[in-house]
């Protein structure tokens, strides 16, 4: 069967549209449904963070005041003369009153713990908080908790016991504790501390964020798989938690083909497992919406396809279709009469191709030519405006804000001042990329000091140089950035306090090294990778493309630029080394004096 010129090209231009349409789609729909994924992992792995922390802190507040009572020593002897004494009489009436308000003054006035109980095997039990009636058995009670023997068994070490009924007070509280034991001597009736919270407060720090109209459950269990969150009431069955290794996985329930997504996280303190279950359903819900609108902009997408299509394809065979009706026209009569002035246009659309052609290239010419003029017009209008700031105007400010905070008695922010403008002359006040190690440590230090004031607290530094090496010369601007990098990224994953060292020290007879650690959450598996690889060709002597300064800053000189500009400072004199440490980075260069 013959087919029309258009007919051909109209299906040719279906078929490539098609295709590109169903390409486009189908690498749509993966690449979004993948970040879809991973947001959601992601989101789970930081509400997981969240709820450890909260129960860490929760926790802590409890261990706080345990460690207090156990290491007391006026709580030790009280405990260990009880036996001497008549509870029943008004001295010993008096010593419990007086041990009571001890214990008070250990909880706080916030009432951080609503019970703290000093507890001995044999009977003896003395508690304050915001119940104060006891139950009449206690002795019974006190031998049947179970988890008095397993706190003695930690030997002084931290034991939480999972939610229960107080089996102390009448009105029966529900609450979970932290109980350590008194390291008696052996001779001595063992004596426990037993340190409770309300069940509510740890409902209540679980459920924060939570939207209850999602299907997300949260869990909380012990390293010996029994449940600590949520409490399973007498009579019914504890929730089913499942146990693997890794951060998430999906897991298909045993009564139905459904499946969840869990994912879990440790706290090495509390040895509590929080846990997210999560109905895959729900997970893949966004996907299922992505899954429909990637269907409707693909039907969308073959419908404009098929117009275009069909309207090039009559434009292309408009030209000869009407060559081909002049043509059935044509006879002997008006062969010398018959124009064929579309013939002409055939030969213009290659020529408009042609033109269109080198009038683009002539024009991204142009416009390429331009830009790189306005760019060097802006850095040049660029320069001009910082050639303008005269900086011994801004060292003259600095230092008369350092007089007059000094005068003032602002002694703090006259020391500040005065270490901004150290830096900013370090900065300015010379052309040369050689400074010796001292004025290096110098500049370094002031950045330190000013990091230090601005974390009020939260981070220090400490600084070892060896005397002999303080006129080493090194590069300009050498470790100050290394150790911003410890704030930009070793600090941001890891809690306070913050410590950076950092030390200069003779390695051998002819080398000596500079080592710079933190104690933060070190690098990540990729840029750990990254940067091994790029020491690795700094040591074999390969150097990569460096960025000007000029252009770079020198706010952003980064671990790329420092180390290259090591490298061709010293050249094969030089060699690095990076690990990561149980806890935080250590960084080392190390320098032959001779090659």
């Amino acid at each position: 069967m013959q087919l029309s010129i258009q007919t051909r090209l109209f299906i040719g231009f279906t078929l490539l549209s098609s295709i590109l349409v169903a390409s486009s789609g189908f690498l749509f729909y993966n690449q979004t449904s993948k970040d879809l994924l991973e947001r959601g992992e992601e989101t789970n792995r930081q509400q997981l963070y969240r709820y450890q922390e909260a129960l860490d802190n929760v926790v802590e507040d409890l261990d706080r005041i345990s460690a207090q009572v156990i290491y007391s020593s006026e709580i030790k002897n009280y405990l260990l003369e009880q036996s001497e004494e008549d509870p029943s009489s008004y001295l010993g009436f008096a010593k419990r009153k007086k041990y009571e308000d001890l214990l008070a003054s250990l909880n706080g006035p916030w009432f951080i713990s609503p019970q703290i109980s000093l507890i001995k095997t044999n009977g003896f039990f003395l508690t304050y908080g915001q119940n104060m009636n006891t139950s009449p058995d206690l002795k019974q009670h006190i031998q049947e908790a179970n988890w008095i023997q397993d706190a003695l068994d930690l030997d002084g070490e931290k034991l939480l016991v999972p939610p229960h009924i107080s089996e102390w007070q009448d009105n029966r509280p529900f609450h979970f504790a932290l109980v350590r034991s008194f390291r008696f001597p052996k001779t001595q009736t063992p004596a426990v501390v037993e340190v409770q919270q309300t069940y509510e407060l740890l409902e209540e720090t679980m459920e924060v964020g939570r939207d209850e109209s999602s299907g997300e459950r949260v869990y909380v269990v012990d390293d010996n798989g029994q449940v600590f969150y949520p409490y399973a009431s007498a009579g019914s069955e504890p929730p089913a938690v499942p146990k693997w290794t890794g951060g998430t996985k999906e897991i298909e329930r045993p009564d139905s083909r459904a499946a969840d997504i869990w994912s879990q996280l440790r706290s090495d303190y509390t040895g509590l497992t929080v846990l997210i279950q999560q109905p895959k359903t729900e997970v893949m819900q966004p996907i299922a919406h992505l899954q429909r609108l990637t269907w409707i902009l693909a039907l969308l997408g073959e419908l404009v396809s098929l117009a275009i299509a069909y309207v090039l394809s009559a434009t292309l065979s408009s030209p000869i279709r009407y060559l081909q009706r002049r043509l059935e026209k044509l006879d002997i009569d008006n062969v010398s009469t018959m124009p064929v002035q579309k013939l002409r246009n055939t030969k213009e659309l290659a020529v408009l191709y042609s033109t269109f052609e080198e009038m683009r290239a002539r024009l991204n010419q142009s416009l390429n030519e331009v830009l790189q003029s306005q760019k060097r017009e802006n850095l040049a209008h660029l320069q001009a405006m910082y050639a303008q700031m005269n900086p011994h105007f801004l060292f003259n400010s600095l230092t008369a804000m350092a007089s007059y905070a000094e005068e003032s008695g602002f002694s703090e922010f006259a020391r500040i001042s005065q270490q901004l403008s150290g830096m900013l002359r370090y900065s300015t006040n010379s052309l040369s990329d050689t400074v010796t190690l001292k004025q290096e440590i110098q500049y370094t230090v002031q950045y330190m000091e000013l990091m230090k004031f601005r974390y009020e607290g939260q981070f220090a530094y400490s600084v070892q140089i060896d005397p002999d090496l303080e006129a080493e010369a090194v590069p300009k601007f050498l470790l100050q950035p290394l150790a911003e990098n410890s704030f930009s990224h070793g600090f941001q994953q890891a809690r306070p306090p913050w410590l950076i060292e950092v030390t200069a020290e003779v390695a051998e007879k002819e080398a000596w090294r500079i080592r710079i650690r933190d104690n933060g959450s070190g690098f990540r598996e990729e840029a750990l990778a990254e940067t091994q690889a790029l020491i690795e060709e700094l040591n074999a002597g390969r150097i990569r493309q460096l960025e000007s300064l000029s252009a770079k800053g020198i706010g952003h000189l980064g671990i790329v630029n420092t180390l290259t500009r090591c490298r061709l400072f010293w050249n094969e004199k030089v060699r690095f080394k990076l690990s990561n440490l149980p806890k935080g980075m250590e960084f080392t260069i190390e320098i032959r004096r001779t090659s």
